[in-house]
């Protein structure tokens, strides 16, 4: 992979993406979902923390220990429509993240690859099997992202459009659906209040927030990995998760449970003006990760200086540095083996440059 030099993200710059996705600080964000720094929480050797983008953990976050820990993640796959061209790099944000923690803390990683949620939301016009061979293709795709990662090691991957895992979830969600609210289950992802109202979430969307919410129950990952004793679940997911991680400790708390749950939070990829979170920006504001090398220039032209120390600080610990990029933008270099990974995997036949068109607002 190559070689890059950045300046770490520290929190003041976090602070200030934050501020500007959100419409609040740091701190009031961090008060409002039950959350406290991750500095001295036994993090201080894990490098996205140094770096600050993974800033925020519950209060009760330990040193993560290995032995019966599992670290989960799982990226959003907003508003891809089954098309690779539409993959966004807020999706591999989002996988490095875990590997990353895994790797350092020398514990397994369950990755789930959230298809199964995408054929309950998706237009019917998608085929179940359009979205299984997209599937197919972000699977191989994230293989290829956790090789980069130095010391890491093959995530545990966890479709959810496979009918045993499937049904696994489904459940998971009605042993427990009479223990989350529906208030609760409405507001999973609404950080701050919105001067326009929120729009209620359709069922569709609710059966997939009650899915998401069990992928995090250590009962559930222990199920999946086939195993009868999992006593940490450490969810590395970005800050809009926050909610329903936390939902997830109470119902595993109400069902009798003694394992833990905890989150180690990141912020989320901002669009390229840094005045949204990615995955409700406009196309012109996202940076897809096949992007052709002219559309990305006149997005990256546009980035804002945060933005810019963001994406070198959320790359430079997944990269092994072989002096290929010394010269010229480093950023570009490292959005340049991004889209190789996914050339590698992808179907040429099925490519198609991504539009100009807006995206809609989903509920990632």
């Amino acid at each position: 992979m190559s070689g890059v030099t950045a300046v770490p993200l520290d929190n003041q710059i976090a602070d200030r993406l934050l501020r500007a996705m959100y419409r609040r600080s740091g701190a009031w964000l961090l008060d409002q979902l039950g959350l406290v720094s991750a500095q001295s929480r036994g993090l201080s050797g894990y490098g996205p923390v140094n770096d600050g983008i993974a800033f925020a953990v519950n209060p009760q976050f330990e040193p993560l220990i290995g032995n019966q820990s599992v670290v989960v993640g799982g990226a959003c796959l907003t508003n891809c429509d089954a098309r690779l061209e539409r993959l966004r790099t807020e999706f591999v944000v989002d996988t490095v993240q875990p590997l990353l923690l895994a790797a350092w803390a020398r514990v397994p990683c369950m990755l789930f690859l959230p298809i199964g949620e995408e054929i309950i939301i998706s237009n019917s016009s998608i085929t179940v099997d359009a979205w299984r061979r997209f599937g197919d293709q972000v699977e191989a795709f994230v293989n290829s992202i956790a090789a980069s990662i130095p010391g890491g090691h093959p995530p545990i991957l966890i479709r959810t459009d496979s009918d045993t895992v499937s049904a696994t979830l489904d459940t998971a969600v009605e042993a427990v659906s009479n223990l989350i609210t529906a208030t609760e289950l409405a507001d999973l992802y609404a950080i701050r209040p919105s001067s326009s109202g929120q729009t209620p979430p359709s069922a569709a969307r609710l059966r997939q927030y009650r899915r998401s919410i069990v992928t995090y129950m250590p009962s559930v990952v222990a199920e999946l990995l086939g195993c009868r004793d999992v006593q940490r679940v450490v969810v590395a997911e970005n800050l809009h998760q926050a909610k329903a991680v936390r939902t997830a400790r109470s119902v595993s708390a109400a069902i009798g449970s003694h394992s833990r749950i905890d989150h180690l939070a990141h912020v989320p990829a901002p669009s390229v003006t840094g005045s949204s979170r990615m995955a409700r920006a406009e196309d012109r504001s996202v940076l897809f990760c096949l992007d052709t090398e002219g559309v990305r220039a006149e997005k990256l032209q546009r980035i804002t200086p945060t933005v810019r120390r963001y994406w070198e600080s959320a790359w430079r610990r997944a990269l092994r540095p072989d002096g290929t990029a010394m010269h010229g933008d480093p950023l570009k270099a490292v959005f340049d083996e991004w889209r190789q990974l996914l050339v590698q995997v992808a179907d040429p036949q099925r490519l198609e440059a991504p539009s100009d068109s807006t995206v809609s607002e989903g509920a990632t």
